[in-house]
């Protein structure tokens, strides 16, 4: 029998992204808005890989109002490695009502009951039937 986050991972609303914007796109969109030209944001962005790179090597979490905190932290086998937060406000503005402008699949399924998912599922999967 199929398990329910099955249905919800086949017939479930999500984000249809678009291919990741690297670092020439955001330097160049970034540059469009600020005044500052392409090699100086290019610069900025660099300088803050490094800024972040130190402190947290020194055990110094970085915290960037607007964007998130990067904090080192140690796992269980004691290897190092880096966490990020995303800032409350950035959560907010992109989680808001209005903060996705982009495509989405399956939107018409948002709010589909476990039963109302049953349905879909076991319709295309009738010799798989879903368990709920």
């Amino acid at each position: 029998m199929a398990k329910l986050l099955q249905a919800v991972n086949a017939y479930g609303p999500k984000a249809d992204l678009n291919q990741t914007a690297q670092l020439k796109q955001v330097v160049k969109w970034m540059s469009s808005r600020t005044g500052l030209n392409t090699s100086e944001v290019m610069m900025v962005l660099q300088e803050l890989h490094e800024a972040i790179t130190f402190f947290n090597g020194q055990g110094t979490p970085v915290k960037l109002p607007g964007v998130g905190t990067f904090t080192p932290f140690a796992n269980r086998d004691g290897a190092f490695k880096i966490s990020f937060r995303a800032d409350m406000e950035l959560k907010k503005t992109i989680n808001g009502p209005d903060g996705y402008q982009g495509r989405m699949k399956n939107k018409a399924n948002a709010g589909l009951s476990n039963e109302e998912l049953k349905v879909l599922w076991d319709t295309d999967h009738p010799g798989d039937p879903l368990e709920i």
